[in-house]
Formats: C-alpha cells, sequence, structure tokens
C-alpha cells in the first residue's frame, strides 16, 4: 500500500507546509526501504530461522525433564516417524520438496535428542530439586506450531531470495545460541538446511 501524506493546514507561507512535505517524503522513504530491505532485516530476532530453531530446541529441557520424571527414555522412534510424516506433509503444502526437507527435520531431532541427553547426564549429578517442567502435552503442542513456522519461514526465505539467511555457517551458528547445543550440532543443522529446496515447477 503507497505512503499517504497527513494533510496540513496552509496556514502560512512559512513552516508548516514545508514541514508537511518534508514528513510525507519521509514516509516515501520509509516505505521504499522497507520494501528493498532483506528479510532477515524485517524480522524481529525471534523470526529468524535461528530464532525459531533456538525457540523450539528450549522446550528440550521440559522434554527431558517430564520424560525423567515419567521413566520415558529420551528417543522415541514411533514419535519421531509420526513427527518425520506429519512435518514433510506440511513443507509440501508450503511449496518445499519433501525430500529435500527430510536431512533438516532429522537434524532437529537429533539435536533435541542431543540435548536431551546432556541435560539427563548432568541431572544424574546435581538433580534440580527447585524446578518442574512444563506439561508435555502443551510443550509438544509449542514445539509442533514452532515447526510450522520454521517451515513457513524457509520456505519464504527460499521464494523471496533463493537461499537461507543467513546464509554463512559462521552468522548461523554464532545466531544459533541454546543450552545443551554444541558446535558440532549447529553445523548438522546448517548443512542440512542448505539442503533444502523448492519443489520443482511443473
Amino acid at each position: 500500500m503507497p505512503a499517504r501524506c497527513l494533510p496540513f493546514p496552509a496556514l502560512t507561507s512559512s513552516s508548516p507546509i514545508l514541514m508537511g512535505k518534508t514528513f510525507c517524503r519521509a514516509l516515501l522513504f520509509s516505505a521504499v526501504t522497507a520494501a528493498t530491505l532483506p528479510l532477515a532485516a524485517l524480522a524481529s530476532d525471534k523470526d529468524t530461522l535461528p530464532g525459531l530453531i533456538n525457540q523450539r530446541l528450549s522446550y528440550m529441557k521440559d522434554v527431558a525433564g517430564s520424560k525423567a520424571v515419567n521413566h520415558q527414555p529420551v528417543e522415541v522412534l514411533s514419535q519421531e516417524d509420526k513427527v518425520l510424516v506429519a512435518t514433510q506433509q506440511t513443507a509440501e503444502k508450503l511449496g518445499l520438496d519433501p525430500l529435500s526437507v527430510k536431512p533438516f527435520i532429522v537434524a532437529q531431532m537429533s539435536a533435541a535428542k542431543a540435548i536431551q541427553y546432556r541435560y539427563r547426564a548432568d541431572w544424574l549429578a546435581s538433580p534440580e530439586t527447585a524446578w518442574q517442567p512444563r506439561p508435555l502435552d502443551e510443550v509438544r503442542k509449542n514445539i509442533a506450531s514452532l515447526s510450522d513456522q520454521i517451515l513457513q519461514r524457509l520456505a519464504l526465505e527460499l521464494k523471496a531470495n533463493g537461499k537461507i539467511s543467513p546464509d554463512n555457517q559462521a552468522e548461523f551458528i554464532e545466531d544459533l545460541q541454546q543450552d545443551n547445543l554444541t558446535r558440532a550440532d549447529k553445523i548438522q543443522l546448517y548443512h542440512a538446511l542448505g539442503q533444502v529446496h523448492l519443489k520443482a515447477q511443473k
């Protein structure tokens, strides 16, 4: 939508009119600048790919805690298969090639499991007696929502720019900050993201 100038009354030939024209030009400049900024610059830190991945992985402490309390294993292959199928279907609806998305989904699940295992190992020596995990059903809903947002962001960036942002490994690693997530985990996520591409046009 084009920027509209706010009306300024023509009182005299002095400053108010000139101020109105200056304000209008500023609005137009802002609109044009916003339209030409890269997607990463327009998004808040939480809306970028690393930001969304960070949010998703931040729930892994709750998942690990809930599983530990209920004496459940970290790795549940039947649950992972359901997530993989559902996520690939969502990716295809967004215009992404589902097979190219699979390594990234697997990399996210591997990183999630690694974080859970590390928390549980830490708790063997130093239990967090003053902390309680959030309800697992609630956590899983939030994780599923973030998984969809990550795919939406990924599809948006590929359609707009033909690449992810940031597309530099060092910057991606720097932006991706999460407890119990190692550099190796981050590199695996970055390389898996680089394999994702849009569906071929028929």
